[in-house]
């Protein structure tokens, strides 16, 4: 079955779970396609994964959505299981592969619908979000997802990877579009535990499939004017949380500690209610925002993002 699937994997910064998200492929997976992009320089360290996994690899300064894209049009297997750096297998993933081939659904992920850990919701440190890390009901990202990525792209091509927005509040990722298209979804549950912080656990029954730390490239992420939300309350005290707590994931791996699991998705929560208490900027106050970060850029930096926009307009129209 590994001749059928790549792991298309975009990749910023964190090396240590990287080599165990590596390990944990490998395990399984010993002779299939990994595919990295990875950004912001790293030939050293990305040589090194090359020469012990077997990956490929392309060091290209872009975002995590034109990565994504990108590994999408250097991917030549049927199918395709996009993962950040920061998940790690737990189990073979061919009876998920064989059941999409076999048309009992589109695609197998997990629900945008994840809480944070209770010590986050506590600290209240991103009250605006009401204590959910992701709210979009029916919505799958690119964090871990397996679908027919050859047959998707005859069908849509890689426009078809970019979702529309669905009514008002909820989180949007530019990504949803896969979701949106293969409609029949297949989705793994998370669960906390709290010696791990924010990261989940993805089951399907009984059976631990894979787990996903969250923030891995938190050293870039959540530092200085990198962090993705730098008008959010408690980056710091986030930063720090994440950071103890993948440690504390790393000193234990392989052996594990998934005692104390506690389900991530809310199920006792009405998620119309949910969605309604999230404060989610409109479109006016999203355009604000970016344009009062522009002087944080500078000019060379506003160039950057100007080049990389115009590079991926390059690819959706060569598809």
């Amino acid at each position: 079955m590994s001749a059928d699937i790549s792991f298309l994997t975009p990749y910023w910064s964190g090396r240590e779970m990287m080599t165990v998200h590596l390990e944990s492929v490998r395990q399984f997976y010993p002779d299939a396609p990994i595919i990295i992009s990875k950004r912001d320089g790293g030939h050293e360290e990305m040589d090194a994964h090359r020469v012990r996994f077997g990956v490929d690899y392309i060091i290209e300064d872009c975002s995590h959505t034109d990565a994504v894209l990108r590994l999408f049009t250097r991917c030549r297997t049927e199918f395709a299981c996009v993962l950040d750096h920061d998940v790690v297998l737990l189990s073979t993933l061919d009876p998920y592969v064989r059941a999409i081939r076999a048309g009992e659904y589109d695609l197998v992920g997990f629900e945008e619908r994840v809480r944070e850990p209770a010590e986050l919701r506590e600290a209240r440190i991103a009250p605006e979000f009401n204590g959910w890390l992701r709210l979009a009901p029916g919505s799958t990202g690119v964090n871990f997802l397996i679908f027919n990525l050859r047959d998707f792209l005859a069908r849509y091509g890689l426009r078809g990877v970019r979702g529309m927005r669905r009514g008002a509040g909820g989180h949007f990722e530019y990504d949803y579009g896969i979701g949106q298209r293969l409609m029949r979804h297949k989705y793994l549950l998370p669960y906390h535990t709290p010696r791990y912080g924010v990261g989940n656990l993805l089951m399907d029954g009984a059976e631990r499939v894979a787990w996903h730390q969250w923030y891995g490239s938190h050293g870039r992420r959540l530092s200085g004017t990198e962090h993705e939300r730098s008008d959010e309350s408690g980056v710091e005290l986030r930063a720090q949380y994440v950071a103890r707590t993948e440690q504390q994931f790393l000193a234990d791996y392989p052996h594990l500690d998934f005692s104390q699991l506690d389900p991530a998705w809310g199920p006792e929560l009405d998620v119309a209610q949910e969605i309604g208490a999230i404060s989610t900027p409109g479109f006016i106050a999203r355009t604000a925002r970016r344009i009062r970060r522009w002087p944080s850029y500078g000019v060379s930096g506003i160039l950057d993002k100007l080049r990389v926009r115009l590079s991926r307009w390059q690819h959706l129209l060569r598809r």
